[in-house]
C-alpha cells in the first residue's frame, strides 16, 4: 500500500500515520459502496449484525455481497486514485 500512495519518501512515523488514515478512507468508501449496493434497510441489518461479533458479521456480509472482495478493492481503487489525482495537483 505504502507504493500505491507513494508514501516510500516518507519518514516511517509520518508513514505509518497517514497509511492509517488512508486505511480509514479506504473502510468508509467501503461502507459508502455498500450503502450503495444493499440499500437503507438491507445495510441497516449488516449493519446491527456487527453487534453480533465479527464472525456473524462476515457471514452475513458475505450472505448479502458475495463479491464483497470486489467492491472492497474497487472502494480502494476510487481512493487510491482519488489521492494521487490530488497529491500530481
Amino acid at each position: 500500500m505504502v507504493a500505491d500512495f507513494n508514501l516510500t519518501d516518507l519518514p516511517e512515523e509520518d508513514r505509518k500515520e497517514m497509511l492509517l488514515e488512508v486505511s480509514k478512507t479506504i473502510q468508509k468508501q467501503f461502507l459508502i459502496d455498500v450503502h450503495d449496493i444493499l440499500g437503507s434497510e438491507k445495510f441497516s441489518a449488516l449493519q446491527a449484525s456487527a453487534s453480533m461479533g465479527d464472525e456473524f458479521y462476515a457471514t452475513t456480509l458475505k450472505h448479502l455481497i458475495p463479491n464483497y472482495e470486489e467492491v472492497f478493492q474497487a472502494s480502494r481503487m476510487k481512493i487510491v486514485t482519488a489521492f494521487n489525482k490530488e497529491v500530481k495537483g
